[in-house]
């Protein structure tokens, strides 16, 4: 028999009429009274336009909950589809670094870039009393010499004197001249 995409479509029809439901590609497949996927594949192209055309809608798979769940945990961290390298930069300005297992790091395994460079130079953890300050105010700048720790008792901000001479060594490396008044 010359199968036309006509002659596809009722086929289909009588056989889920007559299973009661709709059929999968592998039912189409392995029933005795369809032809193999080819003539599907020819006219249609996919076997969710086939279905379309049949006056159905395509059926996905439903992943439960658990899956769901599974899936996330299994792409997370270095094994996530957005790795690049364990650094992030959050929405405060701060770089992150992925160490889980740093006893400063949160919940997520990340620490702060700036208070890993001083527990590193400190050869310690840091307290939970001590904050790292960035002398110049520019948050993503963890370099050892821009960095330095306080305690909480400390007010924030920056020295007045730190971001004046900050200000001078930025323009006159860009060759402008620094008159006192």
């Amino acid at each position: 028999m010359k199968w036309n995409e006509s002659n596809l479509i009722s086929l289909y029809k009588q056989i889920c009429e007559k299973e009661g439901k709709q059929i999968t590609k592998k039912e189409w497949i392995n029933h005795p009274d369809t032809p193999s996927d080819m003539p599907v594949r020819v006219k249609f192209k996919t076997w969710n336009n086939f279905i379309e055309k049949c006056g159905f809608s395509p059926k996905f798979p439903e992943w439960s909950n658990i899956a769901r769940e599974n899936s996330r945990l299994a792409h997370k961290g270095k094994r996530g589809f957005n790795w690049k390298g364990g650094k992030i930069k959050d929405k405060s300005g701060y770089i992150q670094v992925w160490m889980p297992d740093h006893p400063n790091c949160k919940s997520a395994g990340y620490i702060h870039e700036h208070r890993l460079v001083m527990s590193e130079l400190l050869k310690r953890p840091l307290l939970d009393s001590e904050n790292v300050h960035h002398k110049n105010g520019i948050r993503d700048d963890n370099r050892i010499e821009n960095l330095e720790l306080w305690t909480s008792i400390q007010p924030s901000g920056q020295r007045e004197d730190d971001l004046i001479k900050y200000y001078i060594d930025f323009l006159n490396k860009r060759g402008y001249e620094i008159k006192k008044l």
